[in-house]
């Protein structure tokens, strides 16, 4: 194939407007799908961590009363 055949096809070549809106929305998506999941993530950990902690303060409470109560005998 000689040079000026490759670079004749290659002035012709023209951006698709189209092709260019279609990646984009999909990039959109997958950012928008990304968020979502993130956001699902954090508030799973959240809850996660709150039950933790509360089962964290329940123990100790109890861990108090026991010795409120051995002292108190």
């Amino acid at each position: 194939m000689e040079p000026n055949a490759k670079q004749d096809v290659d002035s012709g070549w023209k951006s698709s407007s189209r092709g260019e809106r279609a990646w984009k929305e999909e990039t959109d998506r997958v950012e928008s799908r990304n968020a979502d999941a993130r956001k699902a993530g954090r508030a799973e950990r959240e809850a996660y961590e709150r039950k933790r902690n509360e089962a964290r303060r329940a123990a100790a409470a109890e861990r108090h009363a026991k010795l409120v109560a051995s002292r108190s005998r």
